[in-house]
């Protein structure tokens, strides 16, 4: 268990990197920006995630986006209006459009809730069959013809409605607070249009500028220069 564990690390030393409080490192893992287990009575959250929202997505003042605006950047991002923006809601997502790709994780961050578990085989091929999953990650960004090489025991990544996800709490043998989880798992708020989740869930993928937008959470230089190409960026 200890060597699982190494990956790991305390609040209070997540709070200290990041020079914010643990009560700020602890909203972080609530809204699912950072990685989190409980294995015992206190709560370990991964090195890897803090050291990259340290170096790469480097906490700013302001709230992330809507997720109505989120989802909308990501439609412009795929070269798809967004129908359900007013004209001067379209100004403005066109605006966050074209800001710095830096600051995408940030800006983007309330378009799902994150959530990481650990599955048989069984139970993921049970979920990618059921209605409102849709791939995502860097799965989806390689199907979209990001430049990728996954290795072996890459998570399964996927975006979920709200209905999916309920019926996923449901089963059984998946371990909610595993070490070494084996999907991602993104909830889409149930606060989004109807139309916008069906439309979201249309194809098996999600959106080219969704799959970008993930490539980009995940912070290495790999990763960046891929959602860089999808969206046809230099920066």
């Amino acid at each position: 268990m200890a060597g699982e564990l190494r990956d790991w690390i305390p609040v209070r030393t997540a709070a200290d990197r990041l020079r914010v409080s643990p009560e700020q490192v602890r909203e972080l893992v609530r809204s699912g920006d950072l990685d989190a287990i409980k294995p015992g009575r206190d709560v370990l959250v991964r090195s890897e995630a803090v050291e990259r929202r340290a170096t790469v997505v480097k906490p700013k003042a302001g709230r992330p986006l809507s997720p109505s605006m989120a989802w909308a950047v990501l439609w412009l991002a795929s070269d798809v209006k967004p129908p359900w923006l007013s004209s001067s809601e379209l100004v403005r997502a066109r605006r966050h459009v074209r800001r710095p790709l830096s600051e995408w994780p940030r800006l983007l961050a309330g378009r799902a809730q994150v959530h990481r578990a650990r599955m048989p085989d069984a139970t993921r091929k049970r979920v990618r069959s059921l209605t409102g999953v849709a791939v995502g990650g860097p799965w989806a960004a390689r199907l979209h013809g990001a430049n990728l090489v996954l290795p072996d025991g890459e998570p399964d990544e996927w975006y979920l409605a709200p209905a999916a996800f309920d019926t996923l709490r449901t089963m059984k043998g998946i371990g909610w607070q595993s070490a070494s989880p084996n999907v991602v798992i993104r909830v889409v708020p149930d606060s989004l249009p109807a139309a916008l989740v069906s439309q979201i869930f249309h194809h098996v993928t999600v959106s080219r500028g969704t799959a970008a937008a993930d490539l980009l959470d995940l912070g290495d230089d790999r990763s960046r220069r891929a959602a860089a190409e999808l969206l046809g960026r230099n920066d």
